[in-house]
C-alpha cells in the first residue's frame, strides 16, 4: 500500500501539472479549462464505474449467481 508521503507527492505533482497547463493559456481561458477539467473528471468516474461493473459481471455465471457459490470443486485451505 502506498504511504502517505508518496500520496502527498503525487497530489503535489498533480497540482503543479495543472498550474503548468493553465500557464500556457491566457487568463480569459480559465473558465473553459474549468469546464474541460470537470468533464474529464466525469469521464474518468464513468469509466471507473463501467470497469467495476464489468469486473463484477465476470464473477457471476449465466444465472447471475456468484461463481464461487456455484462451483462444484471442493475448496481446500492449505495450512
Amino acid at each position: 500500500m502506498m504511504n502517505q508521503e508518496m500520496l502527498h507527492r503525487i497530489k503535489t505533482a498533480g497540482e503543479y501539472q495543472r498550474k503548468a497547463i493553465r500557464a500556457l493559456f491566457p487568463k480569459e481561458m480559465g473558465e473553459h479549462l474549468d469546464v474541460i477539467e470537470k468533464e474529464m473528471k466525469m469521464m474518468v468516474m464513468e469509466t471507473a464505474q463501467e470497469l467495476l461493473k464489468n469486473c463484477n459481471k465476470g464473477n457471476t455465471d449465466q444465472n447471475g449467481q456468484n461463481r464461487e457459490q456455484t462451483s462444484k470443486v471442493k475448496k481446500v485451505d492449505i495450512v
